[in-house]
């Protein structure tokens, strides 16, 4: 499941999250340790035995929690070229300024029935049809929602908009929304995930080619049925460059998390960038995981395929153990 770690595309954003809802490399020996990022000192024991489960189940629960930008497609907000339409809502703009005549956003409880099974009800209170208010809100309600895409939805996502700006036909937009996840089930063959949580987003299209998604939250769960992951005080941006093709993205992230997988609460950080390609894996970039006694692991991508991991379990600065691994091994293994 390559497409799980970073791929936060505009042009899919809808999609991408619901399969919900990284010059020398370091850690050799020398220079000291790595300094852990601010916060509560880590608890979580990073060894032999548990550098893969850290490594994996971090990397991956970072990096989904960045996908939450894609809830501009789910909930109907869509930026697109100047040429075409910009729909907010169940609402069309055919012309600056001007609604077609059933372009009305529900404000409900509206329940429309998925293509293939299922329905999802919105409701909310939008001051007006053309542009986004502070203190709009939207709410959404998935059973057993499948719109014959592969995936079942359930659950509920609630939104608040907290500011908006720019031009929604020319695709130009800053929007701020605050989100509350309630039981957000993505059901796909036998794999299912479950997403339970809060976080605030801030999406910056107006310097086209680049789209700047900002993700802060307090607490976000997500359980897959094997592994369960609980991120705190955690963040992320993700830069969207589309002069390139595929899109490029640059994505930054910073937080905590426990996890059934490993014992105690380790942090991350990532002191060099992370970028992907399309739907691939990091091409560049390194991740910092740091464990109690100033234990650490860097994550060092070397290609979209492979990636290399220095750990010190004992905090000395020196590195105890080099593991050389695949992306697909290390996140979905």
């Amino acid at each position: 499941m390559g497409d799980t770690l970073v791929k936060t595309s505009s042009a899919a954003l809808g999609a991408a999250m619901l399969v919900l809802i990284f010059g020398g490399c370091g850690g050799g020996g020398g220079g000291g340790a790595p300094l852990p990022p601010p916060g509560p000192p880590a608890t979580g024991t990073i060894n032999t035995g548990s550098v893969l489960a850290v490594t994996g189940r971090s990397m991956d629960a970072a990096f989904r929690s960045s996908r939450f930008g894609d809830i501009t497609n789910v909930v109907g907000l869509t930026t697109v070229s100047a040429s075409d339409p910009a729909t907010l809502g169940a609402g069309t703009i055919s012309k600056p300024g001007g609604w077609t005549a059933w372009s009305e956003i529900p404000v409900g409880p509206e329940t429309t029935s998925c293509i293939d099974n299922g329905t999802v009800t919105v409701s909310g209170d939008i001051a007006s049809p053309l542009v986004v208010r502070a203190g709009d809100f939207l709410d959404y309600e998935w059973e057993d929602c499948d719109d014959g895409l592969g995936q079942v939805i359930n659950g509920h996502i609630g939104l608040t908009f907290t500011e908006f700006d720019g031009n929604l036909l020319a695709g130009r937009i800053l929007l701020g929304v605050s989100l509350v996840v309630d039981n957000f089930q993505v059901i796909e063959s036998t794999e299912f995930n479950l997403t339970n949580g809060d976080l605030s987003l801030i999406i910056d299209s107006r310097t086209q080619p680049e789209t700047i998604i900002e993700t802060i939250g307090n607490s976000l769960i997500i359980d897959d049925g094997i592994s369960t992951e609980t991120l705190k005080d955690y963040a992320s941006t993700v830069t969207e460059d589309t002069s390139m093709f595929p899109s490029n993205f640059t994505t930054e992230a910073t937080g905590r998390v426990t996890s059934s997988q490993f014992s105690g609460e380790v942090s991350y950080d990532t002191p060099v960038a992370f970028q992907s390609s399309g739907g691939g894996y990091p091409y560049v970039g390194e991740m910092l995981i740091f464990g109690t006694g100033g234990s650490n692991v860097r994550i060092i991508a070397m290609d979209e395929v492979n990636v290399r991991i220095e750990a010190d379990y004992n905090g000395d600065g020196a590195s105890d153990a080099t593991i050389e691994t695949s992306w697909a091994a290390l996140v979905d293994g």
